[in-house]
């Protein structure tokens, strides 16, 4: 049997440790991240202004996505979906009961199969960003990606939380899952205003299109192959 609390407890000291070394080896980009984590926050009942923050339009042509700093973060942020998915599916019974490891294998099974889906969908929109979309875009959603990122730390902070405490049932969950997916929705759609005045018909037309296509079809399609 495999019990979750070592689970959990495995999962933070490695954050802990990535942390450490991102510290050590990408300080420039974190301290960048936890500005931003800062200026949500502080701005969370203002509008957003698409200059803030100090990167450049055309500076986001050059990141590379494929750094292990942005790889670590993809997976953090996909991982914690799962772990919420998966916590929800079984309403809470994988914090009481620890897991056999032929349900551990199937579990596994299942979120490679989801992970390897957003994969795909990512190396595709890589493609279509490069092809189509001009830097004010890029920049957009280099910014909803930071967003993604310190909503996810929060998420994985209160998952921790709620499966070291055994006082804490899965309605928690809910409830504090709810809270954190409106504020991205908050910082999401504010990022999104403060970009739209200054888009031409044709991007704000890519952007629905990204919308539909690469944002929806995905888990659409994931949740009919699980029914």
């Amino acid at each position: 049997m495999i019990q979750n609390q070592d689970i959990t407890s495995f999962f933070v000291l490695f954050v802990l440790l990535v942390f450490s070394l991102f510290q050590i080896f990408q300080r420039v980009k974190l301290v960048y991240l936890f500005r931003s984590f800062g200026y949500h926050f502080r701005n969370i009942l203002l509008p957003y202004n698409s200059d803030d923050l100090g990167v450049s339009g055309s500076g986001t042509s050059v990141i590379n996505y494929f750094h292990y700093y942005y790889i670590f973060f993809f997976f953090l942020i996909n991982g914690v979906i799962i772990s919420y998915y998966g916590a929800w599916y079984e309403e809470g019974a994988f914090k009481s009961d620890n897991m056999s490891h032929k349900t551990f294998l199937s579990y596994f099974q299942f979120n490679s199969l989801i992970l390897i889906t957003i994969l795909i969908r990512f190396l595709v929109i890589r493609f279509v960003l490069d092809l189509f979309i001009n830097s004010k875009l890029k920049f957009l959603f280099y910014k909803n990606f930071i967003i993604n990122i310190i909503i996810a730390l929060l998420l994985f902070l209160n998952f921790v939380i709620y499966n070291l405490n055994p006082s804490y049932e899965v309605n928690y969950l809910y409830i504090t899952f709810l809270v954190l997916f409106l504020l991205h929705f908050i910082f999401q759609t504010k990022n999104y205003l403060s970009y739209f005045v200054k888009l031409e018909v044709k991007e704000v037309m890519y952007f629905i299109l990204y919308l539909c296509a690469f944002k929806l079809a995905p888990w659409i399609w994931l949740y009919s192959i699980g029914l």
